[in-house]
């Protein structure tokens, strides 16, 4: 006699939304957009630039494998320092071009470096809905 086995959803296993789906895309969109973008500055413009130069090179990692590791675990704590890791990297623009960072003081902003801070700003927004919607789905 054989037995069919059925799959059935517990209630630790939450329906996954196919809008969160979308949501999980534009997050590592963002995200991706933000690593090659600083990729490209330092490929232009920083990469002789002492401790910067470094930097650019750690945050185009970070936010490939942070954009990564979204999409694969979908865990609230991977949005929250994907969005924490995009907040970080505002703070460090606005650090350069007000009072300096690690004896760097931006003097000029390309267009880019503003689109860049733009996609960071709409990351850090939508990656904290992210964390807010996976919060609310998680088990009780």
């Amino acid at each position: 006699m054989t037995t069919i086995q059925t799959s059935h959803r517990t209630s630790a296993q939450p329906r996954q939304n196919p809008l969160m789906w979308l949501l999980y895309l534009a997050d590592a969109g963002l995200l991706v957009a933000s690593g090659l973008i600083h990729l490209h500055l330092w490929d232009i413009a920083y990469r002789s630039v002492g401790t910067l130069d470094v930097l650019f090179l750690v945050q185009t990692a970070l936010c490939l494998l942070t954009a990564l590791a979204l999409l694969i675990t979908r865990h609230v704590l991977v949005a929250l320092g994907a969005a924490a890791l995009m907040a970080g990297t505002m703070v460090g623009f606005v650090l350069a071009r007000t009072v300096g960072i690690f004896g760097f003081k931006l003097t000029f902003s390309s267009g880019l470096a503003w689109t860049v801070l733009t996609v960071e700003a709409a990351g850090v927004i939508f990656l904290l809905l992210t964390a807010s919607l996976l919060w609310r789905q998680r088990p009780h």
